[in-house]
């Protein structure tokens, strides 16, 4: 499995940061439901007027009318975790930092081993220097929700 890390500090403590940002249930995705959902690097602004079915661990992403379904959102204490389709997959892990917390981003390529040498899937993952701008960006949305700074590191 491909995959691209990287770090940031959100300059608040990991409970205060989890509570913001993993406050996910049915409904209307936005910034009080499954806010880190438009935090995505390159997908956010995909998913305005999704809804999420299911939970309260693991949810089904409905997007582009009612029956379409466009990926998976999964929640834990302190991770939460995108993937849409069968080949793309971002996670967002917070842990403790002496500045507040630590937020790790992965995004990882999930595609079936037939299918990772396919030219779409590849793709997402030679744009790696637009998904670090893509989270200057989504770090700014993350420390707008938590009401802190937030930063690459």
């Amino acid at each position: 499995m491909a995959e691209w890390v990287a770090h940031g500090v959100v300059e608040a403590p990991p409970d205060t940061v989890c509570a913001a940002l993993l406050r996910v249930r049915e409904g209307r995705i936005g910034r009080d439901n499954a806010p880190l959902l438009a935090a995505v690097p390159g997908a956010g602004r995909l998913l305005t007027g999704a809804t999420l079915r299911g939970g309260p661990a693991e949810f089904t992403l409905h997007y582009g009318g009612r029956s379409a379904v466009g990926g998976t959102v999964e929640v834990g204490r302190r991770t939460f975790a995108m993937q849409g389709g069968f080949k793309f997959r971002a996670e967002y892990e917070f842990a403790a930092h002496p500045r507040g917390t630590l937020l790790t981003y992965r995004v990882c390529n999930v595609a079936p081993a037939p299918h990772r040498d396919r030219t779409l899937v590849r793709c997402q993952f030679w744009l790696s220097g637009k998904l670090r701008i893509g989270l200057r960006g989504a770090l700014r949305r993350i420390g707008d929700v938590v009401g802190c700074r937030a930063y690459p590191i």
